[in-house]
């Protein structure tokens, strides 16, 4: 058992060892695509720089067919395994040039979108997603994010097709019904931000602060391009500026597509998004591309011009990004809006938590600690060392760091070269510590005494404000030790609140009396503060604090997040159904058409459905048909359902449901479908969701579909073959929606299971019947 271990480590740490020692300075591409096969055929040229004498070079190759390979013009020896090619090398080589024309056939970094769909319904693509080490399925190179460099590529593509990549589009020219779009960057940058883009398009043009933007729009949704690239110059315009690093590319783009496997992906100077954020007016106030746009945009320093070294310094990525978007959102959106980012990030940090402790300096901390917690830490940073201070080191950041590699060091040293503070202690407990601090607040009843006790190391002050004889509000600010502290209110009438907690990524848990919780929602006007309070106030029942939440519910002023815990608080204290019914009818009859008070409709609907409150049938119809967000329509459509008077449920045949489907994924149409199936047997309703969930369609309408079908006690072979065929998807939430159902067949009707599994496994790609076999045909 020692002997094979013993050479696999051998093995392992010479491949390792040479990639190291290799660093390829530029990479050109020519390549053309076989839609059919799903192949590409490429040429590429690799100059390379030895930092040591390699007696073989290895480069990162999945599975491709080598036609030749030229070392320094001459052809050479070389050879491959399933991973990588091994080319032998003299002693004296410090530069070498290699050229390699080959065939790839990709499961990964390049996918074919659309071609396979025979009703030609669906949209025809190729696009890439190279990040982390998925390039190397189709372009020979080293495939290491440490390495960077100067890429060029010559793209060859059917005439009637657009094609977006990185970099300065220096010539297009036409052969034979096919283009010859010729890219190249000036800059190094990571392999794995190797961006392509081919489809059908419109593209439009604009300039921010002297660099072009091109923006990428299927031809049938220009018309929404206002709400799906909403304020996209002044979010551009306002992150260089707020960066204060001018952009460090020749130009930027942007592309959706469909099927996208992510959100978006931040490739150098070339963004590419899911189709699922082409919002219009109604679909944004559901979900929007605006933090999406800018989270993308400050990758383009934070991840592309400066980039981490390896995945436990991931976050200097994602939490740099996510806190610029949320500057970016506060930009646009007002300082109400960062604070919901603030609370709902501290949530998803919590509960990753929960789940598994880990620091944000960890290889598998997660998204909700790369993205979430890195924003939280730069936003406390920030506050910790003030705002000069931290713009000069971000700036020094950006200027020693650019493209070139960076630690987590790198950004700490630079921090403890410029501010006086406890640097070390600073990121121990928020970079290094596997948990967050944690506070518990108390304070007896008739005491004067309140007890604060810490858990874990803090070096920010509280600021405790309370109330002292006829002052209503004076501010002490206290430094606390680990374990418990004490703090001596003026007198047993005192009233307090801790201003700043909320504001720190502490955990919480606060035992107040209730003139405390009255206190703290009325002196604390911050949207943390008031949702903190309000969540306190609703452990008691008193009618005083009811008339205070019902004040709360009805305050327009107030975020509608703050609103939303009042009237939970409210509700649940009112006892008979028909008076819920009456305010929550008066509330949704007195709302406006803003973003807030859209958002607080969804939540009063929302309330409704949890608790069974039947709404006003006028109200639902207007909702339904008129609602200004689709997810609105969708829950007044299951609002309005009446299982007992069926022909009360006839406006489910409404034309208006087709017409406007709703995004993301036709959520609105697809649960008519199924309510007419359930309630009325429609055929054809059932043949429709059988058609969404099929490849002619994008992932989010198939998922939705296909979760609807899985309610209903289908197991004939057409629902099979499209749970299948979204199984094969190259989508991975596509593939687990279908993966799960499959599997429940399978064990529950294991007969019919079986005879279309192996009726059918005889015509599916040997990929195919590998992955079934992994999934189906194990122990």
């Amino acid at each position: 058992m020692l002997k094979p271990l013993y050479l696999f480590t051998l093995a392992f740490l010479f491949y390792t060892s040479a990639l190291s020692a290799q660093d390829c300075q530029s990479l050109h591409i020519k390549a053309s695509f076989d839609t059919i096969s799903e192949s590409i055929n490429a040429e590429v040229e690799l100059n390379i720089r030895l930092d040591e004498e390699l007696d073989t070079l290895v480069l990162n190759a999945i599975r491709l067919e080598v036609a030749y390979l030229y070392l320094n013009g001459d052809p050479v020896f070389y050879r491959q395994n399933d991973t990588a090619l091994f080319i032998p090398l003299r002693p004296g080589f410090e530069r070498i040039n290699l050229a390699i024309k080959y065939v790839a056939r990709p499961r990964k970094g390049l996918y074919f979108i659309g071609w396979q769909d025979q009703s030609e319904r669906a949209r025809r693509q190729i696009w890439t997603q190279g990040q982390g080490i998925d390039h190397r399925h189709w372009i020979p190179h080293i495939d290491n994010q440490k390495d960077k460099i100067i890429f060029s590529a010559e793209w060859i593509f059917k005439s009637d097709y657009e094609l977006m990549s990185n970099g300065r589009l220096d010539s297009v020219k036409e052969v034979n019904g096919h283009k010859h779009w010729h890219y190249s960057m000036d800059k190094p940058m990571s392999s794995y931000l190797i961006a392509l883009v081919i489809g059908q398009y419109h593209q439009s043009k604009c300039k921010v602060l002297g660099h072009e933007h091109y923006l990428y729009h299927y031809p049938d949704r220009i018309s929404d391009s206002a709400w799906y690239y909403h304020q996209h110059q002044e979010i551009a315009r306002f992150l260089e500026q707020e960066i204060n690093y001018n952009y460090p590319w020749l130009n930027y783009k942007q592309a959706p597509v469909m099927d996208f496997r992510h959100g978006a992906m931040e490739n150098t100077c070339a963004t590419i998004f899911g189709d699922f954020f082409l919002v219009d007016s109604i679909s944004f106030n559901d979900r929007n591309y605006t933090y999406v746009d800018a989270h993308e945009y400050a990758h383009q320093w934070f991840g592309n011009l400066v980039t981490a070294a390896g995945s436990k310094h991931h976050w200097l990525h994602e939490g740099f990004a996510t806190y610029y978007q949320w500057l970016s959102e506060e930009n646009l959106y007002g300082r109400d809006y960062f604070d919901w980012e603030l609370q709902k990030a501290k949530e998803m940090v919590f509960e990753a938590t929960a789940q598994a402790p880990l620091p944000l300096a960890h290889p598998k901390a997660g998204s909700a600690r790369f993205y979430q917690k890195g924003a939280w830490l730069l936003y406390m940073l920030r506050n910790f060392v003030g705002d000069s201070i931290y713009r000069k080191v971000i700036a020094e950041y950006l200027n020693e760091g650019a493209y070139k590699v960076v630690e987590n060091q790198d950004l700490i040293a630079l921090f403890k070269k410029h501010s006086n503070k406890d640097i070390d202690g600073f990121f121990e407990t928020w970079l290094y510590a596997d948990k967050e601090p944690e506070l518990k607040i108390e304070r007896e009843e008739g005491s004067a005494k309140v007890r604060l006790t810490l858990k874990g190391k803090l070096l920010q002050p509280l600021y405790i404000h309370h109330s002292e004889g006829d002052v209503n509000l004076v501010v002490d600010t206290i430094f606390l030790k680990e374990g418990v502290n004490e703090f001596q209110l003026p007198s047993e009438e005192s009233r307090f609140f801790i201003a700043n907690h909320q504001y720190l990524l502490l955990k919480v848990e606060a035992f107040k009396n209730l003139n405390d919780w009255r206190f703290h929602a009325v002196y604390d006007s911050s949207v943390l503060g008031q949702n903190f309070a309000l969540k306190g106030l609703s452990e008691f029942t008193f009618r005083d604090d009811l008339m205070f939440a019902a004040a709360a519910v009805e305050n327009t002023e107030l975020h509608f997040s703050t609103r939303e815990i009042a009237l939970q608080w409210y509700i649940k204290q009112i006892e008979k159904d028909r008076i819920k019914a009456k305010y929550l009818d008066q509330l949704l009859l007195n709302s406006g058409k803003s973003y807030d008070e859209v958002q607080f409709q969804k939540s009063i609907v929302s309330l409704a459905l949890k608790e069974e409150i039947r709404l006003d049938d006028a109200l639902l119809e207007e909702l339904r048909s008129r609602g200004r967000s689709y997810d609105l329509r969708s829950m007044a459509i299951e609002a309005s359902i009446k299982p007992n008077d069926l022909e009360a449920n006839r406006w489910l045949y409404d034309s208006i449901w087709k017409e406007q489907p709703g995004t993301v994924g036709r959520n609105v149409y697809v649960k008519t479908l199924f309510f007419r199936l359930v309630f009325f047997r429609d055929g054809q309703a059932y043949s429709e969701l059988l058609d969404l969930a099929s490849p002619s369609f994008d992932f989010n309408t198939r998922m939705n579909a296909l979760r609807y079908l899985a309610v209903l006690d289908i197991d004939n072979d057409e629902y099979l073959a499209v749970l299948f065929e979204a199984f094969f998807n190259t989508n991975w939430k596509l593939v687990r929606v279908a993966r799960e159902k499959l599997l429940e067949i399978q064990k529950l009707k294991p007969a019919v299971f079986n005879d279309f599994y192996d009726a059918s496994n005889k015509s599916w790609s040997d990929f195919q019947k590998r992955k079934a076999a992994r999934t189906f045909e194990g122990e």
